[in-house]
């Protein structure tokens, strides 16, 4: 396993380090672990949200007839 060492940490941020972990019952460090893990989780979820995204609107994509531009779809759907 990695180490980490964190040098010049305020001590009011410090503090509510501290008081964190107390409320969930861990010591600093395995605070600090499991604030880096759920970080990692969420980095990789707005990844996998936005490529899915994309991905819909590759296969949801609106596309215009010939001679048709994108004014003439909006004022269609409007007139609807």
């Amino acid at each position: 396993m990695a180490n980490l060492s964190v040098r010049d940490i305020d001590e009011a941020d410090y503090e509510i380090l501290r008081k964190v972990a107390q409320s969930n019952n861990r010591s600093t460090s395995a605070q600090i672990r499991a604030m880096i893990s759920d970080l990692g989780k969420r980095q990789l979820g707005a990844e996998r949200a936005v490529a899915d995204l994309i991905e819909f609107r590759k296969s949801h994509a609106i596309k215009p007839r010939p001679g048709e531009d994108a004014v003439s779809m909006i004022r269609a759907v409007r007139d609807e």
